[in-house]
């Protein structure tokens, strides 16, 4: 026993470490929030992003800018407008759908906020995308108008890795630990006392 103590602490520690995957994909940006009726909402161009995540890691940074170029909040910019964005990792890929609108009175202001995060299954694992609600051109009897009071929405990336499939164990593996154990006992009665 005092052997296989050592041994069993020296295989956790020369385990291999979780690799990273590689994350590259394209996203993009599509809905009626990018037209008449309603609140006109802009975006940046849509992109690209590539990078590493390990098990249980997250990564986030700034996807896109959103803003509009109205320069109030009417009636019809109050009603909820669809704003979907497309990601595509080239094995996997999924829409996360998100709602604009105006908001008017004396404050005014624009607003997305997103549904539950997208999954996507990459194989190895599932890669979850969040998209964080955001408010822009604010402004006072009005909305302060174009991208520079608009906002930055932030994507949040995270990775966990499938459990691997259990190893099955050979169907006469019970009876040669019975065996085993029947042997212990019989070599323990034998000693002297």
């Amino acid at each position: 026993m005092k052997h296989l103590i050592p041994a069993a602490i020296a295989a956790i520690l020369l385990a291999p470490a979780a690799s990273a995957a590689t994350f590259t994909g394209t996203w993009g940006v599509s809905g009626s929030a990018l037209a008449d009726p309603g609140l006109v909402v802009r975006t940046s161009a849509p992109g690209g992003f590539s990078f590493d995540l390990a098990d249980g890691q997250t990564t986030s940074f700034d996807l896109f800018r959103i803003w509009t170029d109205e320069g109030d909040v009417g009636a019809d910019d109050t009603a909820p407008r669809a704003l979907d964005v497309a990601f595509d990792l080239g094995s996997a890929s999924g829409t996360l759908g998100g709602t604009t609108r105006g908001h008017g009175g004396f404050f005014q202001w624009g607003s997305v906020d997103w549904s539950a995060p997208l999954l996507l299954d990459v194989g190895s694992g599932v890669l979850s995308i969040a998209l964080q609600n955001a408010t822009f051109n604010g402004g006072v009897l009005g909305l302060w108008d174009g991208a520079k009071h608009g906002a930055d929405v932030s994507a949040s990336f995270s990775y966990a890795e499938r459990a691997p499939a259990p190893v099955p164990l050979p169907a006469g593996f019970g009876l040669i630990a019975l065996g085993m154990g029947a042997l212990g006992l019989a070599s323990r009665r034998r000693q002297p006392a």
